[in-house]
């Protein structure tokens, strides 16, 4: 019967785990926000911004967008634009959709915008535009997006109108999600003991806000003891004890490991604070067959993710 041990990432690691880089990658949305600007056919409007974290563009959000002077009759263009070497829009189409005027807001609201089957790879410090744009008139009943100006202080970024004329004191609110899919998987060598290395294996991926069993196994042959320890960073350690340190500790629980092996049930966080994390876990059980009565598993390491 395997041995069931709850533990959660977040009180194991504390501020030790950082977010790395689907994930909220950027976000500015200034509550509340202390001006505007007109989306119109002589006006189109861009937010540009810098990529922080490397995968796939999922979606991006116009935080705080409207009708204005009534319900336009034309639809509202989002495309995201690459930018040039100097940050500023080009006409580079990367995605495009549109909306029509039921789809956006009435009131200032949010409006989400999907790229997920457009495939879009990112890389940290890439430069992109969120580009607005409508057929609608100035005059008539157009679209309104909110921010800040003066004071924008999204500083990755600024606004842009009639594509390339910059306005560097505004930032208009946005968001920003780039993939992050939770995986596991095994890296180095262990130490054998009685039956050879020792397991350690996940039962499955780790999804932000799941339970993901974590089996040890046990290579002695009879219940004994072990410890799995947690850390964020790889080594490659020589020890005393025959086995190789396989990452730089940051805790450790140990446990006992009936014949049949013992399992954790690992508590990922749901907070997407801990999207992209990596964590290492290694586990070292009592084998009085191993070299130095210690046996070491491989490692193991957890991308948390979605």
């Amino acid at each position: 019967m395997l041995h069931s041990l709850r533990l959660s990432p977040l009180v194991l690691f504390g501020s030790l785990l950082t977010a790395q880089g689907d994930c909220l990658d950027q976000s500015y949305v200034p509550n509340p926000p202390n001006n505007g600007l007109e989306v119109t056919a002589s006006q189109p409007v861009t937010q540009t911004f810098t990529v922080g974290r490397s995968g796939f563009l999922t979606r991006v959000e116009i935080a705080q967008i409207n009708h204005h002077r009534g319900t336009p009759q034309a639809p509202l263009q989002v495309d995201l634009v690459a930018c040039d070497s100097a940050g500023v829009p080009t006409a580079t189409v990367l995605a495009s959709v549109s909306f029509q005027p039921g789809a956006v807001p009435v009131t200032r609201g949010p409006l989400l915008v999907d790229l997920l089957l457009f495939n879009i790879p990112v890389v940290a410090g890439q430069q992109l535009g969120i580009a607005l744009s409508t057929a609608a008139m100035s005059g008539g009943s157009t679209y309104a997006c909110s921010g800040n100006a003066p004071g924008g202080a999204y500083a990755a970024g600024q606004v842009f109108i009639q594509q390339n004329l910059g306005l560097s004191v505004w930032d208009l609110s946005f968001q920003t999600w780039v993939s992050a899919p939770a995986s596991w998987t095994n890296y180095g060598v262990g130490h054998p003991g009685t039956q050879g290395v020792p397991a350690l294996v996940a039962a499955g991926n780790p999804v932000l806000g799941s339970n993901v069993p974590v089996t040890v196994g046990n290579p002695a042959g009879v219940a004994t003891l072990g410890a799995v320890f947690f850390g964020v960073q790889r080594a490659n350690l020589p020890t005393p004890f025959g086995g190789t340190a396989l990452l730089v500790v940051s805790a450790n629980v140990s446990l006992a490991v009936p014949v049949g092996g013992a399992q954790l049930a690992l508590t990922i966080p749901s907070s997407t604070v801990f999207c992209g994390v990596v964590v290492q876990l290694q586990a070292v059980v009592v084998d009085t067959g191993a070299s130095h009565g210690l046996a070491f598993s491989r490692g193991l390491e957890l991308v948390l993710g979605g």
